[in-house]
């Protein structure tokens, strides 16, 4: 059994409407994705620079961290696991 009120929550119509986000500009999404890139870079040299008892402790293969780090810039991260 359902519960419909008959009064509104707020009296405007567009109370519950999410405002729509700006558009980012060219040079933004660039400077968003050359951040994007400068992450995966360093995450991937902290990854191979990391010892197997390090690998072993956070829960990561030794093979899928030289695969993971083995990739180019590029490329999004994969499972680790």
């Amino acid at each position: 059994m359902s519960y419909q009120s008959r009064y509104r929550i707020d009296g405007r119509p567009d109370a519950f409407v999410t405002p729509a986000s700006p558009r980012l500009t060219v040079r933004r999404r660039v400077a968003a994705c050359l951040k994007l890139w400068r992450e995966r870079i360093v995450i991937r040299r902290h990854l191979a620079a990391m010892d197997a008892r390090s690998l072993r402790d956070a829960g990561i293969s030794p093979a899928a961290a030289a695969f993971e780090s083995g990739k180019s810039f590029w490329q999004p991260l994969g499972p680790l696991r």
